[in-house]
């Protein structure tokens, strides 16, 4: 049985239809925890691909992210910040992000909670996350003089494009400084990270993380290798998903996860290159 047989056989994509089959959480060959990761990623991966195909932004990137942030959970929340949904957006980081881009996708909310909640909406949360990280590598591209590596684009992600070239410049300066205390915000509300048994990580210790969990973690499930080049260069399509051509939070709430019911987005789902690409990705993830 092939990689995306195997998907379809236990539900984690839809099939040519638009069809949702059943989820494996609690049910399949697969250990509990597995299988919540595997239904999770399943119900978001054709948002993430209408996403990639849609910003040109690289699909693997896209996934890793998620991958980090939320383990592919959509309403996943921060007990220190205010970070919320997919890809773990603060309040400020994903308003600025929608009133910049979310007019291009049709996104128009009616006030600041219906913006907020937004995050919650895997296709709304992945576009916004690919928007952003094309943001963040003309940032960090300006400001390093150099291309932006997919390390440092998820650096860019967790700290800030402006925290990130901090960072970076940091980092090349005294790799042995304390991070914590050039980032005392970030190393307060991400402890795990900036801090090993109470000891702080210095800057190098904290990028050898990052970059690890990132690149270390995303050749170990599969994914093929993020080129930097590759991860914004691909022409944007259109038009826009339907779902997000609407105006109104109404509209966009009727079906807001793109897997459901809608034919544009089963033609996502069933892109034979973008599935395979999936498949491949989440199979070696949880161990198949």
């Amino acid at each position: 049985m092939s990689s995306v047989q195997q998907l379809l056989a236990h539900g984690l994509v839809a099939d040519g239809l638009g069809a949702k089959r059943p989820g494996i959480v609690g049910h399949g060959p697969f250990p509990p925890r597995q299988s919540q990761l595997a239904g999770s990623a399943g119900r978001v991966i054709p948002a993430l691909q209408a996403a990639a195909e849609r910003t040109g932004v690289d699909f693997s990137f896209l996934f890793q992210t998620a991958r980090l942030e939320s383990s592919f959970r959509p309403d996943a929340k921060a007990k220190t910040s205010s970070a919320t949904g997919l890809f773990q957006f603060i309040d400020s980081t994903w308003l600025a992000t929608l009133r910049k881009h979310g007019a291009t996708h049709g996104i128009q909310p009616n006030s600041r909670a219906e913006a907020l909640e937004l995050r919650k909406d895997p296709a709304v949360a992945s576009l916004m996350a690919a928007e952003h990280a094309a943001d963040n590598a003309a940032t960090l591209e300006k400001g390093l003089g150099r291309k932006a590596e997919p390390a440092d684009l998820y650096l860019a992600h967790f700290l800030g494009s402006g925290g990130a070239v901090r960072f970076l410049k940091g980092l090349s300066a005294n790799p042995a400084m304390a991070a914590a205390e050039m980032l005392p915000a970030a190393a307060q509300a991400n402890k795990a990270i900036f801090f090993r048994e109470g000891m702080p990580r210095s800057l190098q210790g904290v990028h050898d993380l990052l970059a690890r969990r990132f690149n270390g973690e995303a050749a170990a499930s599969g994914a093929a290798p993020v080129e930097p080049a590759a991860l914004v260069s691909r022409p944007r399509t259109a038009p826009a998903h339907p779902h997000l051509e609407r105006s109104t939070m109404e509209q966009l709430a009727h079906g807001a996860t793109i897997a459901h019911g809608n034919p544009a987005a089963s033609q996502v789902a069933a892109d034979p290159r973008r599935v395979a690409q999936a498949a491949y990705l989440l199979l070696a993830e949880i161990g198949v």
